[in-house]
């Protein structure tokens, strides 16, 4: 089969940070001029440029429940796909409703994630409702991956075994921003509850925002709508304005426009490291710290890594100045 022939739907059904780690996959299908169809949730459908997928479907189910009415969801989209007829769909999320609806298309290459060990009945279910399977561990792997390099093996198949995942911005931002906003030289701090949701203190938060500040830097502070009532506490407490974000195009826009980004480990930090604006990941302390890192180190940009244990808002600050003078 011809590469022009060829035709892709890829299911990811999680988060903004999740989904961004297709961009090198994305990437290297738009090189081969492969067609490729996304069905992706409410959350995360608009995280790439329309440039980056033919169709980008909205799943019109919810994740992880088997309720008859969310069954009858999943198999009315299968049936809507299957008429596109496509080569093959990578079922690249770990939601059963992803693989439910790869089987509904009723492609004939169906590619997915079976569990190596720890979950057998897993892996039976998911083996009958796909062709091929990529194996990968049910917890953290040991070899550490990054989550673009999981994702990129989906798609070995069709690329061939020596394609790899490009880290270059210049392929892979096309794919996030659609137009190149006028650039902003204030460094940006996501404002996101994200941050308390990885057990990091408000206090914390604030301290790093107001080290920053001591350090002479001018700070755009931004926040998701959905996340006010967290980001009114923080500047409440920081005595900062914090700019409000209830679109996602704009937020990327403004983070691609950003000398530099700060944040935890969340949708901003992903963004930033695929689009290439220079990013302080700061990640919660953790025994699992350095494996959890390098499986979601922002891919692209030049970045530092921040583990948020004792004084961390310091490490940061002091991290943000080396990574800005080492930038070009």
């Amino acid at each position: 089969m011809s590469e022009t022939s060829t035709s892709v739907l890829i299911i990811r059904l999680d988060a903004i940070g999740d989904a961004l780690a297709l961009a090198p996959l994305l990437a290297a299908f738009r090189e081969r001029e492969i067609a490729v169809d996304l069905v992706m949730s409410a959350s995360n459908a608009r995280v790439f440029a329309p440039r980056a997928a033919r169709t980008v479907f909205t799943a019109p189910f919810a994740l992880r429940s088997s309720a008859r009415k969310n069954l009858d969801a999943i198999r009315d989209l299968g049936a809507r796909l299957a008429e596109r007829s496509y080569s093959a769909v990578l079922v690249a999320t770990e939601d059963p409703g992803g693989y439910r609806l790869a089987r509904d298309t009723h492609a004939p290459v169906r590619v997915g994630f079976a569990n190596t060990w720890g979950k057998p009945f897993k892996r039976l279910w998911v083996s009958g409702l796909l062709t091929q399977t990529v194996s990968r561990t049910a917890g953290l792997d040991a070899n550490a991956p990054h989550e673009c390099e999981v994702l990129f093996s989906l798609g070995r198949g069709l690329l061939g075994e020596g394609a790899t995942p490009t880290r270059s911005v210049a392929a892979l931002r096309p794919l996030v921003i659609d137009t190149e906003p006028p650039r902003d030289p204030r460094v940006l701090v996501q404002v996101t509850d994200k941050w308390s949701r990885l057990g990091i203190a408000d206090g914390d938060v604030v301290a790093a925002i107001a080290a920053a500040r001591d350090e002479g830097y001018d700070l755009r502070l931004v926040a998701a709508g959905a996340e006010w009532p967290y980001a009114s506490q923080i500047a409440t407490a920081s005595g900062l304005e914090i700019e409000r974000f209830d679109d996602v195009v704009p937020w990327k826009d403004a983070i691609a426009a950003a000398r530099a980004v700060l944040a935890p480990d969340s949708g901003a930090v992903h963004v930033a490291g695929t689009i290439g604006t220079p990013v302080v990941a700061v990640f919660p302390e953790s025994r699992h710290f350095a494996l959890q890192s390098a499986r979601w180190a922002p891919w692209a940009a030049p970045h530092r890594i921040v583990e948020a244990s004792g004084g961390w808002p310091r490490r940061a600050v002091a991290a943000l100045g080396e990574l800005l003078r080492s930038a070009p």
